[in-house]
């Protein structure tokens, strides 16, 4: 069936675009009315043969994309703009695109130029799965199909602005790990650079860590590779899980991002099974979510959420507690909402407690690094003193 692109004026007046599929232009001006619009231009869309990224895809993307997940957020909230001021997509992408650089810039060029030809920005997006996961493209098609491009646009920023507000405190907990890192790898060659200069400092310093540097590269890439294989990640991410507060914390976060999916996916319009399937590959552990994957099936033969998530055992029970809430009064949309920010608050105070422990823990950590240096200096100078004296 064709594709059309339309522009219309909703009930409030404003103006909006997207695209359809339908038997003709007739046909797509009907489908607007009865969706309470007024049509103001229908176009056929012209399909167009499109590139991926090729062997990059495969060797290169596992490691580095070249697009972080800020420059998504501003994408997408930038297009969500633009489009309710009643530009067309195409040039919504023209004019963030302009704002964008280095590979992004040419992946909205790549999409602009597709959709100016008749296609669709969520064909360019399949081109580019490690840049644009699942979720995305769910959402975008969804609004392509329904016309709601621009709703579906903004949840896409909402939700990537939480994710990365996630990011944000777990970072906050990672630094003071490497904090302790740098300091055992700096302080051994700290007296050279007071007793000899700075560049005394930086030749011990160097000449220790160029032995092992190299390999920690290395260990790094090979890792990157290693994880996208699924039994590999399968395994790394059981093993995420289970220290007693940073594998809770790991959960938690896991939960509530599956929880944020599943809030944007079913208020979009999705059926509870396909938003499940969808927003379990969201939450970032593949054994959370293929646990809860285990689900699908029991949703499809008409089983209710809570019922078929409780299977999985891995939905915390106030998470079902509440979800049966929603089910019984039949607000699911509204509730699955404050499950979400619900599992929200509770990744906050858990990343707040675990970094207080963890900062305790590491400061000890330190002191203990600091006497055994101490013991040692003075051992040394205990033994030095020694010789002296009997030498004389």
């Amino acid at each position: 069936m064709p594709t059309f692109e339309y522009k219309v004026k909703d009930s409030k007046g404003n103006t909006r675009t997207g695209t359809v599929e339908a038997a003709d232009e007739r046909q797509v001006a009907v489908m607007i009315r009865e969706a309470g619009g007024l049509p103001m231009e229908i176009w056929p869309v012209r399909g167009k043969t499109l590139r991926g990224p090729g062997i990059r895809g495969w060797l290169i993307d596992p490691i580095w994309t070249g697009v972080n997940i800020k420059q998504l957020a501003l994408f997408y909230r930038q297009l969500t703009t633009l489009l309710g001021s009643g530009m067309s997509l195409s040039e919504a992408l023209d004019s963030v695109g302009s704002r964008m650089y280095g590979r992004f810039y040419k992946i909205i060029t790549q999409a602009s130029a597709h959709v100016r030809d008749g296609g669709r920005l969520s064909d360019v997006m399949c081109l580019y799965p490690r840049v644009f996961n699942r979720m995305q493209i769910s959402l975008i098609r969804a609004g392509e199909s329904g016309g709601l491009l621009e709703s579906m646009t903004g949840r896409v920023a909402s939700y990537l602005e939480y994710e990365i507000s996630i990011r944000t405190q777990i970072s906050k907990i990672v630094f003071y790990p490497f904090a302790i890192f740098f300091f055992i790898v700096i302080t051994p060659h700290v007296p050279a650079l007071f007793l000899s200069g700075f560049n005394a400092f930086y030749e011990s310093l160097w000449g220790s860590v160029r032995v092992w540097l190299p390999w920690i590269a290395i260990g790094f890439v090979a890792l990157k590779f290693l994880l996208q294989i699924e039994a590999f990640r399968m395994v790394w991410d059981v093993i995420k899980i289970q220290p007693p507060v940073l594998g809770m914390m790991a959960h938690k976060i896991a939960i509530s991002r599956f929880c944020r999916a599943i809030s944007s996916l079913y208020v979009a319009g999705m059926s509870m099974a396909e938003a499940v399937d969808i927003s379990a590959d969201a939450c970032a552990n593949v054994f959370i979510g293929n646990s809860i994957k285990r689900a699908i099936p029991s949703i499809q033969r008409g089983n209710k959420l809570t019922e078929s998530l409780a299977s999985t055992r891995v939905v915390m029970p106030i998470v079902l507690d509440m979800l049966s809430t929603g089910e019984k009064t039949g607000d699911m949309d509204v509730v699955l909402t404050k499950v979400a920010d619900y599992m929200d608050d509770e990744v906050d105070m858990t990343i707040h407690k675990s970094g207080i422990v963890l900062f305790i823990i590491l400061i000890l950590v330190a002191a203990w690094i600091v006497l055994q240096m101490s013991v040692g200096a003075y051992s040394d100078f205990m033994k030095n003193t020694t010789k002296e004296s009997s030498v004389r």
